[in-house]
């Protein structure tokens, strides 16, 4: 009932407006041309119906365009539902930090700001068939539906792959031979993988053009910054495994692009304010007070000079190696 009052109210305003025009017109020829009195109603005559014709065409114009717009407004809440859905499978996609009994030498803490409803930054958790665990950051070139694609996609084939290898450089390889095949580099995505073991002192990780990762303890700055290039670049590309050493207080941060470059404008590098982040928290840097504190940092940050209204996917990993349990009962002791 609405939509036909307003309907209405429009003809009644081109009617109007048209029927003002006309008077006009008519006003303007008979001062102009002083026609004789029978003239002047052909004049009028003629002014009217080119006036209905006038009226005619806007008030059915006005109907197609608002009809369009109606097709318009629909077609984009369908569109808008769709990626709705398509975010919540892609968020369910996405698992929990590992628990103590899964990962007990770690804590780990996780924080993703999508840039839009969907996103191309991605994470997990794999366990190993040997005992270990793959965690893993990613990013996928590109935004959009093309980019949450690539990413179930990647995301998938990480697991898949997961079981038939346990080495960080060939889970990489495998996996980027197969995102090649199926789009020919057109897309691709960064990734930088570690893996953790229960009881190892070395942590075993690649970086495929991704940003460095870094971890942060007694035994100083340690760069996760080797590798390769990025996955499924190229048909066939091989990936070196680097290691860093480990040790109990460690706290280690994994971030994708959209963390570094909201923090790279204000002069420094990146890592350089990761680092500081992570050193200034509140003791003792728990993981959760350290990613809270990069993710708060670079949700300030302005992103990169030069770009207005610059927004980027944003993920932040953070883990800490746990104190042996000798050494936490030893100190549970001494505090008691």
């Amino acid at each position: 009932m609405a939509h036909r009052w307003r309907s209405i109210g429009a003809a009644v305003t081109i009617t109007v407006v048209v029927d003002g025009l006309v008077r006009w017109l008519q006003t303007v020829l008979v001062a102009d041309m002083h026609p004789a009195p029978g003239e002047i109603r052909s004049i009028a005559d003629l002014l009217l119906a080119a006036a209905f014709g006038i009226a005619l065409y806007l008030w059915l114009d006005l109907r197609a365009t608002r009809a369009a717009l109606t097709e318009a407004e629909r077609s984009q809440v369908i569109l808008d539902t769709q990626l709705t859905l398509a975010a919540d499978v892609q968020r369910r996609s996405l698992p929990p930090p590992p628990d103590a009994i899964q990962s007990p030498s770690m804590r780990w803490a996780i924080a993703i700001h999508p840039a839009w409803k969907i996103g191309g930054d991605f994470y997990d958790f794999i366990a190993t068939a040997d005992g270990g665990t793959f965690a893993l950051v990613g990013d996928v070139s590109g935004t959009g539906i093309p980019a949450a694609l690539l990413q179930s996609s990647a995301h998938a084939l990480f697991r898949g792959y997961a079981r038939r290898s346990s080495d960080p450089a060939e889970l990489l390889r495998l996996v980027s031979r197969e995102i090649f095949g199926y789009n020919g580099g057109a897309l691709h995505l960064t990734c930088l993988v570690i893996r953790v073991d229960r009881s190892s002192k070395l942590l075993r990780y690649v970086n495929a053009g991704h940003p460095p990762g870094v971890v942060i303890g007694r035994l100083g700055r340690r760069l996760l910054d080797k590798g390769g290039l990025p996955v499924g670049l190229f048909a066939d590309t091989f990936y070196e495994t680097g290691t860093v050493p480990i040790e109990s207080g460690d706290v280690g941060v994994l971030v994708t692009d959209g963390i570094t470059e909201a923090l790279e404008p204000d002069g420094r590098p990146a890592i350089e304010a990761l680092v500081s982040a992570a050193s200034t928290v509140q003791q003792p840097p728990t993981a959760d007070r350290v990613c809270d504190a990069i993710m708060t940092l670079a949700e300030a940050g302005p992103g990169p000079r030069g770009l207005a209204d610059w927004d980027d996917d944003k993920t932040v990993v953070v883990f800490e190696v746990e104190p042996e349990p000798a050494i936490a009962s030893a100190l549970t002791r001494m505090t008691a």
